[in-house]
This record gives structure tokens, sequence and C-alpha cells, in this order.
């Protein structure tokens, strides 16, 4: 897992604030702007719930199983495409399309990811899966439910990717004005089912009216330009063209491909109605790449949606391709040889495509997966020094933790144990950081023992039910701006553990340690190293090696460089 830090702030944390009363809260989460939908963490957080009843309480472990969780809905939906991919236009595509799905780095990214724009790919795979069936209501409605859930519940913009589905019912059915008519039914009914619902608990738990998918798409369009997406960075027109590349290298130019090669497979043959509806399926990953491309904040998560699709576009180019490769090679051959040729290339292909694929996420896991490692040993942190006692604890004797430049890449409240606390040192960000949520408190009782107890002293069912009651509080020092709030940031002195990064060589331009970013694992009289591990450099690194898993380039000093990624605690 790479840690995202929309991933953990915005849904993971107010998932733990749901399930263990503590988490950080951003300003999407205030009831001032209400953009994120506490009805989606709060789905998730009844998962973390069952995981705890069937697996363990361990919140590492709820963590994991949560995301495990994400994997087999991601592998159901992918498993529902191919059947229907398989059964309706051929068992080659399906073959090809199931095993791309199954080793592309893009797949393994985003199955597992706890994203509203994961949720929607679940669903518009679904219903692309859905929408191989007979035409009828039955389709109808299925395909429109699901694309409405996907839009509704994750993410309100993947309701573009149901476009050539509308364009497949009114342009290429025998009878528009029923298929419209059922549309709209089906519209109403995902309505009143998703949104009604959803409305209600949001409402409740930000103590007023809370139309989220509306306050997404008003604040990303209609914001102005001091607000929305912008404000957090733009890339580049190729932005996606490159990442795709990384994360589908040789079947992503295939699934570019895929549309030109069907035209020109049956422009010899009057194209049937069937082989139209075949076209207007591959619309969904131009269409999505078209209209992201255009916005000028772009993010990898976003293409997210049509995934499955790339591999799908991918495996019909594939399949295309191999029957001109047997027709070329029939002219000068027997059949039997020209498909024994035929086959060879499509499996050298999909063999090339695999070793590619998992270089790539080998890369991902070897080169990044420090963070989590370092986090994974925070539960085993020794008791501070007393002289280490600072006036920063809460009335339960937490303790603090402290990241700096490095806040981006905390993988949530499942890693920190009930009485460590997670705080913000100055560093040269300028933005603006979550805080906690308002937190739990038992009310005053007559036993002075719980008088004054804090979340990290209550039960779970008690933290649970009070935490609920709280969300519609409020937060002081919140805007849609990103402008940067100092209340954030404690002194070190109240540090009793910090978690920072040092580069292989700190002496070069690219770190030059600031006041503000220090390398605080220098600082050898007043931190020792608890737990340390190799992070790649990427800025010194080679492009390729550091993007790619090269077997025996890999931890020399040739090509990348290594720094270290460290938990540290306070000397006594």
């Amino acid at each position: 897992m790479r840690a995202d830090c929309d991933e953990v702030f915005n849904y993971w944390e107010p998932t733990h604030y749901l399930q263990y009363g503590r988490g950080m809260q951003t300003w999407e989460y205030s009831p001032d702007y209400a953009i994120r939908s506490w009805t989606y963490a709060w789905l998730y957080s009844i998962v973390g719930r069952f995981m705890e009843l069937l697996v363990s309480r361990d919140k590492i472990t709820v963590f994991y199983e949560t995301r495990g969780a994400l994997a087999i809905a991601s592998a159901f939906c992918e498993a529902k495409l191919y059947e229907a991919v398989a059964t309706n236009v051929s068992p080659k595509v399906g073959q090809y399309f199931l095993l791309i799905s199954m080793v592309s780095t893009g797949m393994f990214i985003s199955s597992t990811a706890y994203l509203p724009s994961s949720f929607a790919m679940y669903a518009v795979t679904l219903a692309m899966a859905y929408s191989f069936r007979p035409l009828g209501r039955p389709r109808t409605y299925a395909v429109v439910m699901l694309i409405g859930a996907g839009a509704l519940l994750g993410w309100p913009f993947s309701a573009a990717a149901g476009l050539p589905f509308v364009v497949e019912e009114l342009l290429l059915s025998s009878n528009a004005l029923t298929r419209l008519r059922h549309m709209v039914e089906a519209g109403i009914v995902s309505l009143a089912v998703i949104l009604g619902p959803m409305v209600a608990l949001d409402s409740l738990l930000y103590g007023k009216l809370a139309i989220v998918p509306w306050s997404i798409v008003r604040y990303n369009i209609f914001s102005g330009s001091d607000r929305g997406p912008d404000i957090y960075g733009t890339e580049p027109w190729w932005f996606y063209l490159l990442n795709g590349t990384l994360n589908f290298n040789l079947a992503f130019p295939m699934a570019l491909l895929s549309l030109p090669a069907v035209i020109v497979n049956v422009t010899i043959m009057k194209p049937s109605r069937s082989v139209k509806r075949l076209l207007v399926k591959l619309l969904p990953v131009y269409l999505w790449l078209g209209i992201f491309t255009l916005q000028p904040h772009k993010e990898e998560r976003f293409l997210f949606v049509v995934y499955p699709l790339i591999c799908l576009n991918a495996a019909m180019t594939l399949f295309v391709v191999g029957s001109w490769i047997n027709a070329i090679s029939a002219r000068f051959t027997l059949p039997s040889t020209a498909s024994k040729i035929t086959s060879s290339c499509i499996w050298t292909f999909l063999a090339l495509f695999t070793a590619v694929s998992l270089s790539r996420t080998l890369a991902l896991y070897l080169h990044y997966h420090a963070p989590i490692d370092v986090f994974h040993h925070v539960k085993d942190l020794p008791l501070p020094p007393p002289a280490s006692s600072n006036s920063n604890r809460g009335s339960g004797g937490e303790r603090a933790l402290c990241v700096g430049k490095e806040w981006y890449r905390f993988p949530s409240h499942y890693f920190l144990p009930d009485d460590i606390r997670l705080r913000y040192l100055k560093s040269d960000f300028r933005g603006l950081l979550p805080k906690y949520f308002e937190e739990p408190a038992v009310e005053h009782k007559e036993t002075p023992a719980r008088g004054n107890a804090t979340a990290a002293a209550l039960s779970d069912p008690e933290r649970r039910r009070l935490a609920h009651r709280l969300t519609y509080i409020v937060p002081d020092g919140m805007n849609d701006r990103n402008e940067e709030v100092t209340d954030r940031y404690v002194d070190i002195s109240h540090c009793d553990y910090i978690v920072d990064y040092t580069p292989p060589h700190p002496s070069t331009t690219l770190y030059d340690p600031t006041a503000s970013e220090p390398l605080y694992a220098l600082d050898t009289r007043t931190w020792a190293k608890h737990y340390c591990t190799p992070f790649l450099d990427a800025p010194q690194s080679a492009r390729v090696t550091r993007a790619f898993y090269v077997p025996g380039m890999d931890r020399g000093n040739t090509f990348n460089r290594w720094g270290e990624y460290c938990l540290l605690r306070r000397k006594e």
C-alpha cells in the first residue's frame, strides 16, 4: 500500500472516528462545507466492525481485512464482467481481459483503495457487465441503478461513464421511447432508494440538510477561482497518458487503439446493430480520458473509474490484432501453422505485459513501503522518559508522535495505539492540515475516576455511541481555500516520538535542511532510532529504475539512491 493523504484523511480517519471515537478531520467534514458523505464512511465502518467480530479486534488487522474486503468486491465485479464478455463477445476476449486485469499494476492500486473513485469503479464495472444482457427493463434498471450508486454514494462525476449506455439505449434501440421511460423510472428509483437514505443520514450527522453529491459538484465546478480543485495543483495535458502507461504499460496503447481497430475490422462488412453496440461499449474509456484531460487538476485516482474498462478495451484490440495476424499468416502457411503463429504472438505480448506489470508493482512495494513498515512498529514503542512529560498530554496521559514534512505519509490512526496522539511539527508545507474531530467524553458522573475520562479511557460501545453525536459540531480553524492555520502545530519539546525521513546525501542542494525541516535523526543527543528502514530517494534515483524493479540494479547506488525512514524516540 502507498499511503495517499486524501484516502487516509478523508476516508480512513472518519471511519476510524466512527469505530473508535478518534480521528483527524479535514475541512470537507466541517458542517459549514459538508462535501464528504458520512454515509460512505458509515458503510465502511460497518465492514470494519464486522472484521472486528469475525477476525480480530487488533486495529491494524481490521485495517488490512477491510482492504481485503475491497479486494474481494473488486474481484467479484471483474469476474462478472469477464463472464459477460466471454459469453456475449468471445471467450478469448474474456480470457485476455481476465489476465490483463489480474496482473496490471493499475488494478493492483485501485482495487483495494478506500476511495469514492474505487467504489465508482466497482459500480461501473458491474454496470458494464449487465449492459451485455438483452434489451429490456431488467437490464435498464440494473445499469441505471449501478451507475446511480457509483455516482451518488461514490463520486458524482462517475455518472459520465454511463453516457454511452444512454446512447445505446436511445439510438440503437428499436423502441427508444420505451427505453427512455425505463431509464427515467430507474433514475427515480435510484434517487429514492440511494439518495433518500443518504441525505437523511448525512443530514442527521451534519446537523443540517446535506445533499453531499450536489455539494461536491458545486465546489468543484461553481466555487470560483480562489476555490475548487485547481488550488491543489495542476498537471500538463499528457499526465494521464504517462500515468496510464506506467500502470498498464503495453496494454494502455492497445486500449487506445481499440475503437479504430474494431472499426477497421468491420469496414469490410455492413455493421450490424450488435457490432454498433460493441463499439459503444468501447467509448467510456475515450470519454473519460477526454473529460479529465481537459481538467487542469489531475490525479491518478481520477482514472480508477475506468481502469477495468481499459483492460477490456485492450483485450478487444488484442483479439482483433490476433485475427489480422492469423489472416495474414494463413496466406503464406497452412491454417494450423497460422494458428500457432497467432497464438505465439499474442502470448508473447501477454508475457511481456505481465513481466513489466510485475516489475512496476514490485517497485511500488519495495521502493515505497517504508512508511507503512515504520508505522507498524509504533505499537512497540517504549514509554517515554519522565523528563519528556509535557503539558500537551491529555488527561489520559497520551504520548505524542510528531510528524513534520512526512505528515502526508501517515497511514491512519489504525496504526496508532489509543494512548498515542498524532501531532504536527512546522514544516515548509503551507497548506491546511487536518485536526482532531471533537472527541467523546463520558458525561460527568459521581465517580471521580470517570469524571474527566478521555476517549482513550472509554469502552468501544461508549466511544462509538458518543462519536455519532459530535459530527455536527463546527470545528474552528477550517477553510475551503487551503490556507494554513497555525494552531495545528506543536513545539518539538512536546514530542515523545518523531517519524521522519533522512535522505542519502543531506548536503546536496536537493535537501537543504531549513529551520522548519531539520533532519531530526541527525540530532543524536536528543533522538534515538527505534526502527529505521530504507526508502527510495526518487529525486536522486534514475527514472527507469525508480519506476520499475530491475533485478541487480535495485539496491546499489549506481541507479537508485536510498535514504532512511525512521521512527525516533526521545532519549532519556
